[in-house]
């Protein structure tokens, strides 16, 4: 099957070659917006209760349950009333499923709550879901490996031409090559003291990590600066940012909270509320968090508006009108 899907997808790309350049985009709005389409229509469209993993359960127990009418003398008797009621709500085709998985004996009588634990909200697409979702994976691992050509072809003609930078070129295609062997060695061949686990553990966390900390080390500097300049007073709101942040790092630090420790912290009293503690903690709970929940309500509409114009084609810019 492996081999037949390979070749499937060869013709695909081979036929896809072969399309106009006048029809590449018009072929992809399409190809995007019948995509988005699938998902949008399974996600508004009304669900309905079956049995969970429908398929996979009638290929395990190798039961094809009937679809007449289900008779009160199948409700087994470890079933207790709403358990019953449920199962009645269902397609008979779905309850025989569910009572074939019922253990035969039971301690208690079951539940509707373990008769739902069985079942799924579906409708006539969410079967097709993981299949949709496996082209989906099928496409980003094209798109990676096209990135990871571009990027090749782009750094190995800086290395044949000797371009300003060349070296960085030559490390980074080392990097990926070294890399890419380590972590794929390592998984087909699991020796804790092999060649390839030692060189991934020398790769990833002795260096990559490494030099991850050493780079987060040198923007904390910059992270320094930029926030002297913003605390800077001129105007209301900048002093008001630098009073915030004054009382919420004076509030962590056992410096800030000695300042007010003479101040009684009993629950009671009004005065606690004056403590650097939990003034801090009154910044970061009562007024940042609702701040910081608005920002990220409009980035999330930001972004939905953005995925409409992408899965509509509407997308203006100098990617976009390029002819493909």
């Amino acid at each position: 099957m492996i081999f037949v899907g390979l070749l499937i997808g060869a013709v695909v790309l081979f036929l896809l070659t072969l399309v106009p350049n006048k029809l590449r985009k018009p072929l992809i709005a399409l190809v995007t917006l019948l995509a988005g389409c699938f998902y949008a229509v399974e996600f508004f469209w009304p669900t309905h209760a079956t049995v969970a993993n429908k398929a996979d359960v009638i290929k395990k127990l190798k039961y094809q349950p009937e679809n007449t009418p289900l008779a009160d003398s199948e409700l087994v008797a470890t079933l207790d009333e709403s358990a019953k009621t449920k199962l009645k709500e269902l397609s008979p085709e779905d309850a025989r499923l569910i009572l074939k998985q019922l253990p035969a004996t039971s301690e208690k009588p079951l539940t509707s709550d373990d008769v739902e634990k069985m079942t799924a909200q579906e409708n006539f697409l969410t079967p097709y879901f993981k299949q949709v979702s496996d082209i989906s994976n099928a496409l980003q691992a094209f798109a990676i490996g096209l990135g990871i050509y571009s990027l090749m072809s782009v750094h190995l003609r800086n290395i044949a031409m000797k371009r300003s930078g060349w070296g960085n070129s030559a490390t980074l295609i080392g990097g990926i090559v070294l890399m890419t062997v380590a972590h794929i060695g390592k998984e087909y061949i699991p020796d804790p003291k092999g060649p390839f686990k030692t060189l991934d553990v020398l790769l990833y966390d002795g260096l990559m990590k490494n030099l991850d900390a050493t780079m987060f080390s040198i923007i904390a500097f910059y992270i320094v600066s930029a926030a002297y300049r913003a605390f800077r007073i001129r105007s209301v709101e900048a002093t008001i940012l630098l009073v915030a942040a004054a009382l919420v790092m004076l509030g962590n630090v056992p410096i800030g909270q000695a300042l007010t420790n003479w101040i009684p912290n009993e629950p009671t009293d009004v005065i606690a509320n004056l403590r650097l503690e939990n003034i801090g903690q009154w910044i970061q709970k009562r007024a940042s968090s609702p701040a910081t929940m608005a920002i990220d309500f409009g980035l999330a509409v930001g972004a939905l508006a953005t995925s409409l114009r992408l899965w509509l084609s509407l997308e203006r810019g100098s990617y976009f009108e390029e002819e493909l």
